[in-house]
C-alpha cells in the first residue's frame, strides 16, 4: 500500500508548507542595541517601502541566502544585496547627504516595486 493511499485511509492529513508564510527580512548594522526596532527613522524608512518592521530582523552579520532588505553597516563586508543601503543610523540622523541618497534609493525601490 502506498504511503499516501494509508494516510488518507487513516485520515490523517498530510503536513503542507504554507505558502503566505511571513518572510524574515534583515536588516543589517554594526551593533545590535536594544530598543533599535523603536527608532522613528527605521519604522519611517521600512514604512515607505512597504515593510512591516514585525517582518524584520537586525543582525550584525549577513547570513548565506538571507533576504537583507537594508544595510546600514559602516563597512559592508562581506556584500549584501540588499534593498537598501546608507550610513549607520547615528551618521544617518545628521547628515542631510546621507539623508538624500537613502531618499533617492527610496524613490527608486518603489518605481520598480510599481512597475514589477
Amino acid at each position: 500500500m502506498e504511503k499516501a493511499a494509508y494516510l488518507d485511509a487513516m485520515g490523517i492529513k498530510r503536513w503542507v508548507q504554507s505558502s503566505n508564510a511571513a518572510k524574515t527580512y534583515f536588516i543589517l548594522v554594526d551593533k545590535v542595541e536594544s530598543g533599535i526596532e523603536h527608532h522613528p527613522v527605521i519604522n519611517s524608512v521600512l514604512s515607505l517601502i512597504e515593510c512591516p518592521i514585525t517582518s524584520c530582523s537586525f543582525s550584525e552579520q549577513v547570513s548565506k541566502g538571507a533576504d537583507v532588505i537594508w544595510d546600514m553597516r559602516r563597512l559592508k563586508m562581506p556584500k549584501s544585496n540588499s534593498v537598501l543601503s546608507s550610513e549607520p543610523l547615528a551618521e544617518l540622523i545628521i547628515k542631510a547627504g546621507a539623508k538624500r541618497d537613502l531618499w533617492n534609493l527610496i524613490v527608486a525601490h518603489n518605481k520598480e516595486s510599481e512597475v514589477g
